[in-house]
């Protein structure tokens, strides 16, 4: 590459990529590592190594290594792409969704899904048309088109990513080899990159390049991985990084222009021969965005490999380093050929190409009908439309010269053999047969590597689920703590071991998230041939063993010995065992479930479903011999259950060999006279009569049938089995299943009409614009905006943070101005405090630091209601994903305009805003179908409909766009700013167009130092007049904005007479600067007297009332419910099928009078407890977005204060709830308990209402409580076993320890239960059942009712035959109230129960009022944090050096 095509970036940081020093550097260490390797190979010539063979493969002395030459170019002939026509459509509502299941119309897309579309074929359309050309080795090509054009279809299919497509016809081949050939056995060869990096966070740079690197590596080689690592670090200037997390949005690590590189280093470490980019300098300012190219030409030089590359925002610097450019609009190839006539060719068209506009930027204009111009009277013959373009440029001599070019180059090829050789040669020897170059083995080892450094990089969350375990363990122990050994504690036993087998594995229902999650690096890794899919299955299994280990052991020993179970080591070691393998097993399941579900939502489903039916069958609820017997139906799905076998093993553990004594209150008879052991016996299943004590292995065996002879060879053996069956399903369908999208993202719109009118506006709006080539944007439509009268003044404004171990100061003495109908740009490399300068100026960094300085307007201080006189454009585009545009905008409008404006003037403000911003087509579009263009403009007319009468602020609204929508968004504020509007925003990635369409830039360097602050000036005079004066010229065709953020970092450009400039200090010393501070007092004098709208307009913080913030709030948010469609139906889902689960289960049971339906008719009332599991956790996601709305932009914004935030979630959840009761009511209540009396029943809907209204609002205050997951992983899970172990049920509250007493009286479900279990069954009879009869023989001449006559007189039981005289059949109760007297409920109690619980949905409700103020406003710590501070100064003061 020529010099002048390497010059240093200008911006972000001071490790910029040098392309000559990065191949300096490359060549320095291809010598050490090839003198290493010869040296140590001497005597074997196949095994000397190169590292330049690693990354040229074969491109040095092919005699030196015995190696064939690995490269391939890329040649496509006539390549059309059909896809799914995605249309509009409207969005599924909830009822819409349940009717879709009712129907069978779910059923059926499920079917027609799994065929592959075969049933119902949907139509298609042609994204791509006819595109011919070539790439050959060590070319880069440059793609460029607007979104929508085609430019992401065209590098899927040059990258052979057919998935998703309805067709690819034509003919692409790489080198000779056929595109069938490359997916079958070259897969990793072609690879696409999409615009995101997809990476692993919590890894370190040297992790993530290590891991490519072992993998992609044969076996005799790998010594060397760590010198090709130093390489690629070297070479990509991100050695500092190393030990640094990459990171993501969420997880803080290196910077965005340093995962770029990351990104970039992990492909050259795959030695793919081709490699297509998407689009990814998006959100990378300038500079960062040039280094990234720069990258990519030292990759494609160094291993010689095609590259194809689209980018939205490409500079002129950037498109010097590439060697061929494609245009494309509408799917057509508008132009294909060498870079250097592309500019040339569509002047010669009868195109203007301003003199100042970059190459891209003018090739793509020429696809926008608003932004193309034409060379004066030559508009009407120039070609127009991709169609015309398409047809002219077939018609061209560089057309022609391309396809003789192509048709050389192929009959010129000689790649295929030696490419095919070379890639065998590269594989290690149990590989040759497969497309990866590593073993499955070192796979699996390297995945199992990877996921343990995953671990330690979150070693918080892991230990976090620790925590909550052995917390958990400590509750569940001290509650079972000295169980009775006699036969009162039987069932107690039963209970804590069925907890103990269970509780570890649910909490690892959390793996559901990690594993859908990881999907899209799994298969970028998987298109890369670094792995096999199957092997990160095997490899989180193995990683499993010694981590599961870990959470079981703490909980294993607390629950054991603080439960007293049997302390004899072997059955200690029985149950450990079984513990670790339920937990591993259900992991296991888990897993399974994330593999074969689409997404999240359906893998908790059905993992929540499984579960709870797993629970429910596995013999604890109901035994064994009752589910195979009573309702078959249902009991065969115990063989299915790995639970069933785990609780057989562990119940046969502990009970064999364990003799109980019988518990006074179950001897029969006992009392004065009934002395003898002899005529006695025990009401416990298992008894024999004339014995007190209990043999453990009659007991399990009579009322379970569980036997210990089938503790290894079922227990054991069988659930091996399952966790085996369970990983061989995980690892076949992660190969073999896929879940991409298929077709291009689809428009909704809330209904039909909506569509119809939609489409009529689109007509409209292309016969408006046909033949116009400039924007319909006119002064006359701005007019009718708000504008700007006050002037907003800033001076010597500093921010500092503190941080550990100090403070940081992120500006530093920042002054300037805004005016009406001034625009002013904000810039500066990264990281060098634009967005801070903003966020400050809007009074939004408050709470984060300590801001200094001067804000004020005419010269007045700013007051409460400023937010209101200013709009506030995040660079995050935050809505409300389900509302329309027009919905949006009218929310805004009547929520932020001044109340006394009449609500049909706020929505005809609307109707012009929506005019202005050209989206009348999109007016009734669902928010989340935009495209990032249309999102920037809601985001603009949100803040435009409440009418800033002060300024308005914008943060990178270009971020993402392409250069013309950039463009476009630009001229529309610049239209603004002519109606009166004053305007400030950030910017990142300016072209020379865009930069001139502001008045005034303010420049930062990092640490927020302004160095320069003052007009941009005619072609950016105004920028270069001033660096001029001080030595730093710019070139005549320079772009102004580059050049500005290259002197601001003093190298290139910014250097005067070779010596690095301090351009800040320079600032400061300047007369330009002083005469800011002059200006800025001469505005504070003229504004002295100036009456300000925005401290005399507003009298209150919000422009509406709470009344109408609460109205207007509470209609959205249920309107988002409604179209939450996944929301409700999941929730209704879940309660229906509990509901039906625990119906089909207990069938009939309350018409059956035995005592073991009584115990099924409290463990039916039991099973609702369940519910609020699922209810949270759904209520806390959805809680959790609107707060982040709220907190982010609408609260800040003034839109609506806290009250009406609340009271609308409030509301809007407890409709939910009710509803839920009637999917979940009448298949649990009517097959279980009926027939009762109408007031029952209707006592048990209440009661199920009140619980669920609970269990919601329970939710909310959760969810209100923190803004940490890992605090609610913490908590909820607490919360749950609280809400379900102090009942009474589990364990007698007669055997309760005091401590826990005041749990059980203040749990709400101690009253659902006790009240529901009293109305149903209160006034039953019980007739026991054969097996439930206690057996007493009489003395010799007695009988049954002679000898146990005085005993029944004050028994609550009743004798079945007291006639007999030998074997004398006891129940144990006569009727249910006995029973409920057991358990200490009443049925005088029930409507207490009822109007407890109702108190306890009002506490939860108060509660969400409490912690909404309190944390979410206050961000109060109840003292708490400041105790930890405390605390934290005085081990730091102690641990100071005297």
């Amino acid at each position: 590459m020529p010099d002048q095509e390497l010059q240093s970036g200008y911006g972000e940081d001071t490790r910029p990529v040098d392309v000559a020093a990065a191949e300096n550097e490359f060549r320095s260490l291809r010598r050490q590592v090839t003198k290493h390797s010869i040296g140590s190979n001497t005597h074997d010539e196949e095994e000397n190594f190169d590292l330049e063979q690693f990354l040229k493969d074969g491109r040095i002395k092919e005699d030196d290594l015995g190696r064939a030459h690995k490269a391939l170019g890329v040649i496509f002939k006539d390549l059309t792409v059909r896809g799914i026509d995605p249309g509009s459509s409207t969005i599924k509502t909830f009822p819409e969704a349940l009717w879709r299941t009712i129907s069978g119309q779910e059923i059926v897309g499920w079917v027609n899904s799994l065929t592959g579309g075969k049933l119902f074929k949907p139509p298609t359309r042609n994204i791509l048309q006819g595109f011919d050309g070539f790439v050959k080795p060590g070319e880069i090509l440059l793609v460029l088109g607007r979104p929508g054009a085609g430019c992401s279809t065209f590098l899927r299919a040059l990258a052979n990513q057919r998935d998703g497509f309805a067709g690819v016809d034509g003919q692409v081949t790489y080198g000779g080899l056929t595109a069938d050939e490359i997916a079958k056995h070259y897969r990793g060869e072609v690879t696409y990159v999409p615009s995101d990096d997809v990476h692993l966070p919590t890894l370190t740079v040297e992790q993530t390049l290590s891991f490519a690197l072992s993998n992609k590596t044969q076996k005799k080689f790998r010594g060397e991985v760590e010198l090709y690592l130093n390489a690629f670090l070297k070479m990509f200037n991100i050695e500092h990084t190393r030990q640094t997390l990459v990171g993501n949005e969420y997880v803080r690590g290196v910077s965005g222009g340093e995962r770029k590189r990351v990104s970039i280093a992990e492909v050259l470490a795959t030695r793919s021969s081709v490699t297509c980019w998407d689009n990814s300098t998006k959100g990378l300012d300038a500079s960062t965005a040039l280094d990234y190219i720069k990258s990519l030409r030292i990759m494609t030089d160094i291993s010689n490999r095609a590259t194809v590359v689209t980018l939205y925002q490409a500079g002129q610097s950037i498109y010097d380093l590439v060697d061929k450019v494609c245009v494309i609009d509408g799917g057509r190839m508008l132009y294909f050929g060498g870079k250097d006539h592309a500019r040339e060719y569509f002047q010669g068209l009868g195109y203007l190409a301003p003199d100042r506009q970059t190459t891209p930027d003018f090739l793509t204009s020429v696809g926008d009908v608003n932004e193309r111009r034409f060379q004066p009277d030559r508009e009407a013959t120039t070609p127009k439309g991709p169609e015309a373009l398409e047809a002219v440029f077939r018609q061209s001599d560089i057309y022609r010269r391309m396809l003789e070019e192509r048709d050389a180059y192929e009959q010129s090829q000689t790649e295929a053999d030696n490419f095919r050789t070379a890639v065998h040669q590269s594989k290690s020897k149990y590989a040759t047969r497969t497309q990866y170059t590593a073993s499955f083995m070192h796979q699996v080892w390297m995945c199992t590597k990877r996921n343990y450094w995953l671990v330690r990089g979150n070693i918080t969350d892991f230990f976090v689920k620790l925590a909550v375990i052995i917390i958990n363990a400590l509750i569940i122990g001290s509650l079972f703590y000295n169980i009775p050994q006699d036969t009162s504690g039987a069932f107690s036993i039963g209970g804590v071991l069925f907890m103990s087998m269970v509780f570890v594995g649910w909490l690892q229902l959390s793996e559901l998230a990690t594993a859908v999650m990881g999907r899209p690096v799994i298969a970028r890794h998987k298109e890369h041939t670094l792995y096999k899919p199957s092997a990160v299955v095997l490899a989180r299994a193995i990683t499993d063993l010694p981590l599961i280990l870990i959470l079981v052991t703490p909980f294993t020993v607390v629950i054991y010995f603080l439960g007293s179970l049997d302390r004899q080591a072997g059955k200690f070691f029985i149950f450990y065992l079984f513990v670790f393998l339920s937990t591993f097993c259900l992991t296991s399941l888990f897993r399974m479930f994330a593999a074969i579900s689409p997404t999240i939502n359906e893998a908790f489903r059905y993992s929540g479903l499984f579960l709870n039916v797993a629970v429910v069958v596995a013999g604890y609820v109901i035994a064994q011999p009752q589910l195979s017997s009573q309702v078959p139906w249902i009991g065969w799905l115990q063989w299915l259950d790995p639970l069933h076998y785990i609780f057989e093993a562990v119940m046969s553990n502990e009970f064999t060999g364990r003799d109980m004594e019988c518990a006074p209150g179950q001897i029969v008879p006992y009392g004065a006279g009934y002395n003898d052991v002899a005529y006695q016996s025990c009401t416990l299943r298992g008894s024999t009569p004339g014995s007190l004590t209990v043999s453990g292995t009659r007991y399990i065996a009579e009322a379970y049938n569980y036997s210990r002879s089938r503790l290894w060879k079922e227990g054991f053996a069988v659930t091996i089995a399952w966790i085996v069956l369970y990983l061989l399903v995980t690892c076949i369908a992660v190969e073999y299943l896929s879940f991409v999208p298929a077709g291009a993202s689809i428009q909704q719109f809330k209904s039909k009409r909506a569509i119809k009118h939609a489409d009529e506006a689109k007509k409209e709006e292309d016969e408006k614009t046909a033949g116009s080539s400039g924007s319909s944007v006119g002064s006359d439509e701005t007019a009718t905006l708000a504008r700007s009268e006050s002037v907003f003044t800033w001076r010597d404004v500093d921010f500092t943070v503190s941080y550990p171990g100090g403070q940081r100061q992120l500006l530093n003495k920042v002054q300037g101005w805004s005016k009406p109908g001034e625009m002013i740009a904000l810039m500066g490399a990264s990281g060098a405090g634009k967005t801070t300068l903003l966020n400050t100026l809007s009074q939004r960094n408050a709470s984060m630091g300590v801001v200094s300085g001067d804000m004020l307007v005419d010269g007045a201080p700013l007051g409460p209601s400023f937010g209101r006189g200013t709009g506030f454009v995040e660079q995050m585009d935050l809505h409300d994903e389900f509302a329309t545009v027009r919905e949006a905008f009218e929310f805004s409008a009547l929520l932020r305009q001044d109340a006394s404006t009449p609500r049909t003037e706020k929505l005809a403000y609307v109707d012009k805003v929506i005019d202005l911003l050209e989206m009348r087509p999109l007016a009734e579009c669902i928010v989340m179908t935009l495209d990032v263009e249309q999102k920037k403009r809601l985001t603009i007319g949100v803040e435009l409909c409440a009418k800033p009468s002060l300024l308005l602020f914008l943060d990178e609204p270009t971020s993402g766009l392409d250069s013309q929508s950039a463009f476009n968004i630009v001229r529309f504020l610049r239209s603004l700013a002519r109606a009166g509007q004053a305007i400030v925003c950030t910017i990142h990635q300016p072209s020379s167009e865009l930069i001139l369409e502001f008045d005034r830039v303010l420049a930062l360097n990092p640490g927020g130092k302004t160095f320069y602050f003052g007009p941009v000036g005619e072609n950016g005079a105004g920028i270069t007049e001033y660096f001029g004066k001080r030595g730093a010229k710019c070139p005549p065709e320079a772009n102004p904005a580059e050049f500005l953020l290259e002197v601001g970092t003093g190298r290139g450009l910014g250097t005067v007479d070779g010596q690095r400039i301090d351009w800040s200090a320079v600032w400061r010393d300047s007369d330009e600067c002083k005469e800011v501070s002059r200006h800025i007092d001469a505005i504070h004098a003229d504004r002295a007297g100036v009456k300000s709208a925005a401290t005399t307009e507003y009298a209150s913080e919000y422009a509406a009332s709470t009344w109408e913030q609460t109205k207007v709030l509470t209609h959205r948010v249920w309107r988002n419910y409604w179209r939450d469609a996944s929301y409700g139906y999941s929730r209704m889902w879940a309660f229906f099928m509990n509901g039906a689960l625990a119906g089909l289960v207990f069938l009939n049971a309350g018409r059956r009078p035995g005592i073991l339906y009584l115990q099924e008719e409290l463990f039916a009332v039991f099973l609702p407890i369940i519910l609020p599991a699922t209810v949270i956790n759904s209520v806390i996601p959805k809680f959790g977005m609107a707060k982040m709305l709220f907190l982010a932009r609408e609260g800040p914004s003034r839109i609506y204060g806290w009250i009406p935030f609340t009271t609308s979630l409030v509301l809007c959840e407890m409709p939910y709830a009710i509803l839920g009761t009637f999917f979940y009511w009448p298949v649990w209540f009517w097959p279980i308990f009926s027939p009762q009396p109408s007031t029952i029943s209707g006592y048990s809907v209440a009661m199920v209402i009140l619980f669920n209204l609970f269990a919601a609002s329970w939710g909310q205050w959760i969810a209100a409580t923190t803004n940490s997951w890992t605090v609610l992983s913490v908590t909820v899970p607490l919360y749950l076993v609280l809400l379900q172990l102090f009942t009474g049920i589990i364990r007698p509250v007669s055997q309760f320890p005091k401590f826990w007493l005041f749990i059980y009286y203040s749990s709400p479900v101690r009253y659902f239960i006790s009240g529901l279990l009293a109305a149903v069954l209160h006034g039953k009879e019980v007739r026991c059942l054969p097996e439930e009869f206690a057996i007493v023989n009489p003395p010799t001449g007695q009988s049954c009712s002679s000898y146990l006559g005085p005993f029944l007189e004050n028994y609550t039981g009743y004798l079945d035959n007291p006639g007999d005289s030998t074997a004398c059949r006891v129940c144990q109760f006569s009727n249910a109230d006995q029973y409920l007297d057991q358990l200490q409920f009443s049925y005088g109690f029930r409507w207490q129960s009822l109007g407890i619980l109702a108190a306890f949905c009002i506490t939860n409700v108060l509660l969400v009022y409490f912690f909404v103020y309190t944390r979410m406003m206050k961000n109060s710590t109840y003292g708490v944090g400041y105790l930890i501070n405390k605390v934290h100064s005085v081990f730091k003061r102690k641990s100071r050096p005297e």
